[in-house]
Order: C-alpha cells, then sequence, then structure tokens
C-alpha cells in the first residue's frame, strides 16, 4: 500500500477536524430534512433515521477511524468519495497522492 509523503500526512492531519465538521453537518442536513416530513410516518420516519444514522456511521468510520500515515490514502479516498474533500483541498495534496486518489475513488 502507498504510503502518503510527510507533507501530505501534514495537510491531511490540518484538514481533519474541519472535514469531519463537514461531514456530520450533511448528516444533520439529513436528519433535518427526514424530521421535516415525518408528519402521520413517525414509526416509518424513525425506521428511515435508524437506517440513515447507521449508513452515516459506517461512511464516517471509512473516513476518519483509524486514522494514520499507512492507510491515509484510503481515508481521502473515501472523503473524495463521499464529497467531503473538494476539489481545491484535493489540490494542496502532492501530484502522486491525487493520482491514487483518483484511482481509489474510480473503483
Amino acid at each position: 500500500m502507498y504510503s502518503i509523503p510527510e507533507k501530505d500526512w501534514k495537510i491531511l492531519r490540518t484538514l481533519k477536524d474541519e472535514l469531519l465538521v463537514k461531514a456530520c453537518d450533511e448528516v444533520f442536513i439529513k436528519v433535518n430534512a427526514l424530521s421535516e416530513m415525518r408528519s402521520g410516518c413517525e414509526h416509518q420516519s424513525y425506521l428511515t433515521l435508524w437506517e440513515l444514522v447507521q449508513n452515516e456511521n459506517r461512511k464516517i468510520a471509512e473516513m476518519f477511524d483509524d486514522l494514520k500515515r499507512s492507510n491515509a490514502i484510503l481515508k481521502i479516498s473515501a472523503l473524495k468519495r463521499y464529497n467531503i474533500l473538494s476539489e481545491e483541498q484535493l489540490c494542496l495534496f502532492s501530484n502522486e497522492t491525487q493520482k491514487y486518489v483518483q484511482y481509489f475513488t474510480q473503483i
């Protein structure tokens, strides 16, 4: 597995908190939208909410859990795949890391 350069690792660590906030905000937007449409079908909305939280938790884990340099390329790829990492942020990384991310997001 490709281990990102030290410079890229520092960039990722710098961006991590901002990206985590964005990922969580997107979950709250989905929860709020679901909550607004629950009238008359509360139980089904609850079941949908439960599924949503489980799915989003899986994504958050894929993007942020056990973040270390040896798996950073997979984490960056997941951030890009779930549209948490912007193109501008991706461009902060080395060309080599960008190429790996492009490869892993197209699989």
